[in-house]
């Protein structure tokens, strides 16, 4: 019996495996727990597993040797700590773009959904947008992790300079530096927000990130609305960074929370030109298929494939 978990900030998922078949998923409040043991026991509980004979844990947070806690929540865990939860002789502990990374590299396509281009082999690069901003680039089958999300946003055309000059302000106490995850994360779909309304001169109401999605895709408020179709412009332009950064000619795959809830814009030419825009005398861009990571238990399924291979 193999047990894979998937760790994030908010969600925590767990899963029983069984001669390479999923036959059981648990899904807990990371929140909920205090130490990463305790997490992991409940876990084991929940899906009554017994006997584990390998596990992986996919942390969304730096992974230290032996020792793992998650970037946005008080959670730590470790290899000892695991074994004695778990019983398992083979604990591996990877970051969680690690796990959704071997899920790319290793799972078949028909996992993911094709938005453009057509399919082609080589060396692939995985977005998450979520709680934070992950990235991975996976080549040979290995994943390089990536903290590309927090390098400097780029802004492209005058209005956008204008929402980064805005943002720049409102974190001058941690150098003025805007990054990526400042906007493609989930509080950043507020910053976002609070940048438009600066511009444009409105007054910000009191939304949360999914209000402010639902009604720019419902186009009911123009300023939710421009926050909207500007998020997917910046992970556009984020994504094509990443592919000629890391010459993703395999492919870039997008995921996370929030990408699939905008995916009618994800769809459309404007993203995928977007994208092409990315970087200059990068013509081979129109030849990079983007794909659409919509199942929320890939990056599971990945650190499965991590703890069978030990």
């Amino acid at each position: 019996m193999i047990l894979a978990g998937d760790i994030g900030g908010t969600n925590a998922r767990f899963g029983c495996y069984a001669d390479g078949e999923r036959v059981g998923v648990a899904e807990l409040d990371a929140d909920a727990f205090e130490g990463g043991e305790s997490l992991v026991a409940a876990a084991m509980a929940e899906l009554g597993s017994a006997g584990v004979d390998a596990c992986c844990l996919a942390v969304a947070g730096p992974v230290f040797g032996d020792e793992a806690k998650l970037t946005n929540l008080d959670l730590a865990f470790s290899r000892r700590g695991i074994e004695t939860a778990t019983g398992a002789a083979s604990v591996a502990l990877v970051n969680d773009m690690v796990a959704l990374g071997s899920a790319v590299g290793g799972l078949p396509d028909d996992r993911f959904e094709l938005l453009s281009g057509k399919p082609r082999s080589g060396v692939k690069s995985v977005l998450a947008a979520g709680t934070g901003l992950g990235m991975v680039i996976v080549a040979d089958g290995k994943c390089l992790p990536s903290e590309g999300g927090h390098a400097r946003v780029s802004p492209v055309g005058a209005f956008e300079r204008e929402l980064v000059a805005f943002t720049e302000s409102e974190v001058e106490d941690h150098g003025g530096i805007v990054a990526w995850e400042h906007y493609l994360s989930g509080r950043g779909v507020g910053a976002l927000y609070r940048a438009v309304c600066a511009v444009w001169g409105a007054n910000p109401e009191s939304l949360s990130a999914e209000e402010i999605t639902r009604r720019g895709l419902e186009v009911a408020d123009p300023v939710c609305h421009t926050t909207v179709e500007t998020w997917a412009g910046l992970l556009a332009t984020a994504a094509g960074s990443l592919a000629v950064t890391s010459l993703s000619l395999g492919g870039v795959y997008v995921g996370g929370s929030i990408p699939p809830v905008i995916a009618e814009l994800l769809r459309g030419h404007l993203f995928r030109r977007r994208f092409e825009d990315a970087a200059w005398a990068a013509d081979y861009l129109r030849e990079v298929p983007i794909h659409l990571i919509t199942d929320p238990l890939a990056g599971l399924d990945g650190a499965h494939l991590i703890a069978a291979g030990l």
